[in-house]
């Protein structure tokens, strides 16, 4: 009962993001979008939840557009060390949606629970950034879409 309570905290968070798409402020930096989802997770298991975010985010209006969701999020993500060290993530999907819109699913693992890690990033025109993230506990995130 108690793991049913994490799902739904993990989620909430995430209803803020897939609400709307919002336009990118700045462009993102020359990253690819999946050097940064993994540069996103290395930050996480070293414990740099809160920078992680911030450069995750780069290029994207959300943290300035919803500045108490990602507070939410940061919180809730710190959350994850009730599942024990983590020690790894991997690739589990990787989708591209024409030549605007691609999808990295992860698996970040630690001792005890993996969690799902959905990113999608958008190229409305020469950048990326990221659009929305979605984690849980929960396997249902391991599907692909197409």
């Amino acid at each position: 009962m108690k793991r049913a309570g994490v799902v739904v905290m993990l989620c909430v968070g995430v209803l803020f993001f897939a609400a709307d798409t919002l336009l990118p402020k700045e462009v993102a930096q020359g990253s690819s979008p999946k050097e940064r989802a993994e540069e996103f997770l290395t930050m996480i298991k070293s414990g740099k939840i809160s920078e992680g975010y911030d450069k995750l985010f780069e290029g994207s209006s959300i943290s300035a557009d919803k500045p108490q969701a990602i507070t939410m999020l940061k919180q809730q993500t710190s959350m994850v060390s009730m599942y024990g060290e983590i020690f790894d993530y991997e690739l589990i999907v990787e989708e591209q949606f024409g030549t605007s819109l691609i999808r990295f699913v992860y698996l970040l693992k630690s001792e005890k629970v993996p969690t799902t890690w959905e990113f999608y990033f958008y190229k409305p025109k020469d950048s990326w950034f990221l659009s929305n993230i979605i984690f849980s506990d929960q396997f249902q995130l391991l599907s692909a879409k197409k």
